[in-house]
């Protein structure tokens, strides 16, 4: 196979503007990109050989500076066909020099340290509005482009900003209804994590596929709920606001605990709202796994993949974050949370499995890590 078509992976870096890939490629070692699906802001780091001690000192990065990165993909899927995935802008926040052998990291993070929104503490009061006009607001107030997509905006009677910065605020209010809240350079991002949770797959990965490199999942108890009760009471109008929700997984409610929230809430369907939306950011924990695999720039922070052949963790994952390495090679590497309509799937097949017998006449397969043990019948 020659140059031409070859399979490679490269990175595109320009710094303050100036395209730098070609001037860094002697020295890169290695390249991370992580892409989070919500609050955590995304970030990249490089690995530089510095044996000439150029790094550590004339050319020392700056925090605060400017980077944007691509990853290229060459004649990777097939011959002389490219692909790439733009990771965005990001600013310098820290620079590690070790050795030896002398080596120096660069981080940097997509939420920039420079604006305002991150740092800025402000008070400000909006009464009677939607959840959007408030997020506009912020967006306007920063520069950035405001990009809305949930099916459902929150109207609020009153919410308070009280000694915090923008980011922190609207990223808290997100939190308590089921809104992601991204920033990058341009935009401020606002996504309905229940609508994304229901969008399909953008892929499968199948047990025994050579593409998969190593996996883990795992199914707890510690830190689910199987309820969540919301309890407020309004001084202003000198009631009590309270409402409970229920899990709709079989697993958390077999926990047996409540999880209770003492927080605002404009009247009972407004609590059932927070309520269910802490209930189901809590119980995310109940079920999760994390995939390394042969690189792919399909999978992403935020969207849903289909794991197949793993027993009782087959169903459909959200995408926490994916991280992309190039260093030795090109890997992709999962951190997943089963969303809700898998979770309710289980409970429905669990539940029907009872119904139909006490014990079993026939025999069942179980997954023991690469092992299928062959359980006999009940008597």
């Amino acid at each position: 196979m020659d140059g031409h078509t070859a399979r490679f992976a490269e990175i595109l870096l320009t710094y303050e503007g100036v395209d730098i890939s070609r001037d860094i490629a002697p020295y890169l070692i290695s390249f991370t990109y992580t892409d989070n699906a919500s609050d955590k802001a995304d970030d990249i780091s490089f690995t530089l050989e510095d044996r000439k001690r150029l790094w550590c000192n004339d050319w020392f990065p700056t925090k605060g500076d400017k980077v944007k990165a691509s990853i290229v993909l060459h004649n990777w899927e097939a011959v002389n066909t490219k692909q790439s995935l733009p990771c965005g802008a990001f600013e310098i926040d820290q620079v590690d020099c070790s050795g030896p052998p002398n080596q120096v990291v660069i981080k940097a993070i997509s939420t920039l340290i420079s604006k305002p929104m991150r740092s800025e503490k402000h008070t400000k009061a909006w009464e009677n509005v939607k959840f959007s006009t408030i997020a506009g607001d912020v967006a306007n107030k920063n520069g950035l482009e405001f990009f809305w997509d949930c099916s459902d905006d929150p109207f609020f009677e009153r919410r308070d900003q009280v000694e915090t910065s923008d980011l922190e605020f609207i990223s808290g209010l997100g939190k308590d209804y089921g809104i992601s809240v991204k920033v990058t350079d341009t935009q401020l991002v606002c996504y309905s994590i229940e609508d994304y949770e229901a969008k399909p797959p953008i892929g499968e990965l199948i047990f025994g596929d050579k593409k998969i490199l190593r996996w883990s999942f795992s199914s707890k108890a510690t830190g689910t709920y199987k309820a969540a009760t919301l309890q407020y009471h309004d001084p202003i109008k000198n009631k009590t606001i309270k409402a409970t929700v229920n899990s709709d997984s079989k697993e958390a409610n077999g926990s047996g605990r409540i999880l209770m929230i003492n927080q605002k809430a404009d009247s009972v369907d407004d609590a059932k709202k927070t309520a269910k939306q802490r209930l189901d950011e809590a119980n995310k924990k109940e079920i999760t796994g994390s995939i390394s695999l042969m690189g792919d720039l399909r999978y992403v922070g935020g969207a849903n993949v289909k794991i197949s052949g793993f027993g009782s963790f087959d169903g459909v994952f959200t995408i926490e974050s994916a991280t992309h390495s190039i260093g030795n090679g090109y890997t992709t590497s999962l951190k997943l949370s089963m969303g809700k309509e898998s979770k309710k799937a289980k409970k429905s097949k669990k539940r029907a499995a009872s119904k139909k017998s006490k014990g079993s006449s026939e025999p069942m397969n179980v997954y023991m890590g690469e092992n299928v043990v062959l359980i006999p019948p009940t008597k």
